[in-house]
């Protein structure tokens, strides 16, 4: 993952808490990344096979979707616009 210069400044401001669970889903969005590249390159999987697989990780983008708008709102974000000055 890389971070611009405001990233930088986020992170520098934000909760240590908030910035673990952000990683974490950043983590668990690579998983499924790598999981459909792997699924696109298999030529020996059956329709069924691919369908079943791409409702698992379309579940698991569900579950990190949730946590990151639980994230979002997990911690007043006032703090971007009075320390970063980045508008929230």
């Amino acid at each position: 993952m890389t971070f611009t210069k405001k990233s930088d400044i986020l992170f520098a401001v934000m909760r240590v808490e908030t910035q673990t669970h952000i990683r974490n889903q950043g983590v668990a969005i690579a998983e499924v990344r790598g999981a459909l590249q792997i699924l696109a390159q298999t030529n020996l999987v059956g329709k069924e096979n691919i369908q079943e697989r791409l409702k698992h990780w379309e579940a698991k983008l569900t579950v990190v979707q949730n946590r990151l708008a639980e994230i979002e709102f997990s911690e007043d974000l006032e703090w971007l616009e009075d320390k970063a000055g980045v508008d929230a």
